[in-house]
């Protein structure tokens, strides 16, 4: 070989062991800025330790309907909590059933639950907060938030809020430490192609759009939940899975065994990549207290509430699916689920009704039971939401 060619090849060689290493230094990086996100967010979740007071039980005794469902709820064996508002008032606020078999710990009126997918609804809030503070556009692409989430077709952050994206289903790993892992997780999988542009509920867009809140706001989605919703609309009896100050209030998942008919603990090992989908605990009162706080126009004035909850099959709200929740002809739904833990919510104009449950079982499930409340016990059900116009 030549002094030329020897001298060339080494060159090539340089320049390959360069990229190699800076591969592998850029990697580790990631690594290091991942875990380091998710220990900030832990930080700040757990860093302000509080004194937690508590919700006393409420039983309206002179209004005949609330007495009815208390005793539908104990024949029953409801395992939960449920919380009633009727006219904006708490008439009904009480816990049935165990929060720990194990330690026969019974439900209360302040027991939280693991809320599931009802978090979307307080991640849309927070959507819809910032788009009228103009620091995100629905329309936008995700890239011109989080540039490297590069997909086969682009993504608008509408097409995530109505789950349109097409992105593959979110297939969670204890291996994610974090919800940016989770997020990157998904930009990797990518479109499925039938899917996209098409309805399809997935946890995955949801992640996605609680990463951007954070890349608009510069501030973690913990941080965002305690500055927009939780310390303004006073949710005191709220807390993320790792908020070790609310732990002896957080109830404890059950699924029912199919054979042995007992009750089966469940334990949760994702929750740390699921802000903004999941890993939120709420008190049904707190649920009751939020909805009342859209309804009376606090979050959002007039103009933007009333169509937000009430219009549906139009060109703003093209389905009865919007920001993490449902508007139905004669109700509005918020419904999550996640380690045996159910927690569902129906309102209109007179009622507010939320149950949380910790014991998941088939046969009597929490839509049966709020259902036969709403509309057999409280007798609602008529025209509420308007469909197909503008509000």
């Amino acid at each position: 070989m030549t002094t030329k060619k020897l001298k060339r090849v080494t060159i090539i060689l340089t320049i390959l062991l360069v990229a190699i290493t800076f591969m592998i230094i850029y990697k580790h990086y990631q690594r290091y800025n991942q875990e380091y996100n998710a220990t900030k967010t832990y930080e700040e979740t757990s860093k302000d330790h509080k004194k937690i007071g508590e919700l006393k039980t409420v039983v309206d005794a002179n209004n005949h309907d609330i007495e009815e469902i208390n005793r539908y709820l104990e024949q029953v064996k409801f395992n939960g909590t449920a919380a009633v508002f009727e006219n904006g008032q708490l008439k009904l606020n009480k816990g049935y059933g165990m929060k720990n078999f194990k330690e026969d710990e019974k439900n209360r009126a302040d027991t939280l639950y693991l809320i599931g997918s009802s978090q979307k609804f307080t991640t849309g809030l927070m959507l819809k907060q910032l788009v009228n503070e103009k620091k995100l556009n629905m329309n936008d692409p995700v890239t011109k938030y989080l540039p490297w989430f590069k997909t086969a077709q682009p993504i608008t952050l509408n097409q995530l809020m109505q789950h349109k994206s097409g992105l593959y289903k979110y297939s969670a790993s204890p291996q994610y430490k974090s919800l940016d892992e989770a997020v990157h997780a998904i930009q990797e999988k990518g479109i499925e192609p039938k899917y996209y542009n098409k309805n399809r509920y997935n946890d995955a867009n949801y992640l996605v759009l609680s990463r951007v809140i954070e890349e608009a706001t510069s501030k973690s989605y913990v941080k965002n939940f305690e500055n927009r919703l939780a310390n303004p609309y006073n949710l005191n009896f709220t807390a993320f899975f790792n908020d070790t100050d609310y732990q002896k209030n957080m109830a404890i998942g059950y699924k029912k065994d199919k054979a042995s008919s007992n009750p089966v603990k469940q334990t949760p090992n994702i929750l740390d990549q699921y802000y903004g989908a999941g890993n939120l605990f709420m008190a049904p009162y707190d649920m009751g207290q939020l909805i009342l706080s859209l309804q009376k126009n606090e979050i959002f004035d007039d103009k933007i509430t009333q169509p937000l909850l009430h219009e549906s099959l139009t060109s703003q709200y093209p389905e009865p699916y919007r920001y993490g929740f449902y508007s139905l002809p004669d109700k509005n739904r918020i419904n999550g689920g996640f380690f045996g833990q159910v927690f569902t919510a129906y309102f209109n104009n007179k009622y507010i009704i939320v149950l949380g449950t910790n014991y998941e079982n088939s046969q009597t499930n929490n839509e049966k039971k709020i259902k036969h409340i709403y509309y057999d016990i409280l007798k609602q059900g008529g025209p509420y939401n308007i469909v197909g116009q503008k509000y």
